[in-house]
């Protein structure tokens, strides 16, 4: 949990000081939608302008994603550094796949927006593996949660990594569309997108099966809080899923440290 902690500060800062070094150099840094037309005319207007495509609101999702990882891992390291619970380390699973989604900072800060390369592959690729891990990892962490699956909870971390990236390793990634949520297109993204939902209510269903209600209302909060900051491409997807993952974070960590300190 240490290291993992200082990976993940250590991935913000350096992100940080590349936008910083690039605003003083004076370089612009282009995104595709900057203009936000807000308009307080009537209610329509102003739903319509908080789901307007604003290249700013995907980059402020970006940085709560980039944020979350060091805050939570630090919180984790805390609270539960002597606690023997599967449900933390695939926790850490899911802060895994958080933290690889600040490599999407790459695009507008390399202005990777033309197309083709290699390093635009390589992001795509690796943000698909990120995404697959933190789906995987909320799964295995209400399947595995038992007592008696704690000496299994490395093995199961391990397989969800291999699955990551072999699925990442054979998906192909379509680079001449860049979304406006700051993501390159993986191809068959309809099929992944259903094997994506599919397995999260399969993880609800778990939860269910096992009894969980209050774990599973937190699992809804912080996966619809993590879908709603990765898919965000306009206002409210971002200030929504800030909100949903905060309250889903301190349930799940509330629900696990009262579960622990009476066991």
């Amino acid at each position: 949990m240490r290291a993992f902690s200082t990976i993940s500060i250590s991935q913000f800062i350096i992100f940080a000081a590349f936008f910083l070094v690039r605003i003083l150099m004076g370089n612009s840094i282009h995104f595709e939608f900057t203009e936000l037309n807000f308009d307080t005319t009537s209610v329509q207007s102003v739903i319509h302008s908080l789901f307007q495509p604003y290249s700013y609101a995907a980059l402020g999702a970006l940085v709560i994603l980039s944020i979350y990882p060091p805050i939570t891992c630090m919180t984790v390291t805390y609270v539960f550094e002597k606690t023997q619970s599967p449900e933390v380390l695939y926790f850490l699973g899911f802060l895994a796949g958080c933290m690889v989604e600040t490599l999407r900072l790459c695009i507008p800060l390399f202005n990777l927006w033309g197309g083709y390369s290699d390093f635009l592959i390589y992001i795509g690729k690796v943000v698909f593996a990120g995404r697959i891990i933190t789906v995987l990892s909320l799964l295995f962490s209400s399947v595995f949660s038992a007592d008696d699956k704690i000496q299994e909870a490395d093995r199961n971390v391990v397989i969800a990594l291999a699955v990551a990236l072999v699925m990442a390793a054979a998906s192909a990634i379509d680079t001449r569309t860049i979304l406006p949520s700051i993501m390159v297109r993986a191809s068959y993204h309809k099929l992944f997108a259903f094997v994506y939902f599919f397995l999260a209510g399969a993880t609800v269903f778990a939860f269910i099966f096992n009894k969980k209600i209050k774990s599973m209302i937190s699992y809804v909060l912080l996966f619809s809080g993590y879908t709603c900051l990765t898919l965000s491409n306009s206002i409210f997807p971002s200030v929504a899923g800030l909100f949903l993952l905060w309250v889903g974070t301190v349930s799940y960590f509330r629900g696990l440290h009262t579960y622990y300190l009476w066991k």
